[in-house]
């Protein structure tokens, strides 16, 4: 099976998503394949058939690691497709109070070795 064209997969995702978000529109100008290589990643995770896991709860999924790493143009495209699937507005504080404690924890984690070089 060949794989779809760039402009196949900038039709699929302004489709899907209304508009092509700006850092893929950013990088096609300087290559279309990135374009491919974005839905193919998807393709392998979020969207993949075998995916265990049902489609909002791994957007949901994406979308905590998006909060996470600070991706603006990733959490809005997240929770634009997320309120589609009919994510409540409780589930997304929930979301969020997770994402919050699961960084207060990294960051306890983090400091360990200052505490631990502290006392030795």
């Amino acid at each position: 099976m060949q794989a779809p064209t760039p402009e196949q997969i900038e039709a699929m995702m302004i489709e899907k998503m209304g508009s092509l978000p700006q850092s893929l529109n950013s990088a096609k100008a300087i290559d279309p394949r990135f374009l491919v290589e974005q839905a193919m990643s998807s393709k392998f995770s979020v969207q993949d058939e075998e995916n265990p896991i049902d489609p909002k709860t791994s957007m949901m999924i994406a979308l905590s690691a998006s909060i996470t790493l600070g991706s603006q143009e990733c959490i809005m495209e997240q929770t634009r497709m997320l309120k589609k699937m009919g994510i409540t507005k409780e589930e997304l504080a929930y979301l969020v109070k997770i994402v919050k404690h699961a960084q207060g924890s990294a960051v306890m984690g983090n400091a360990k070795t200052a505490f631990d070089t502290f006392e030795s």
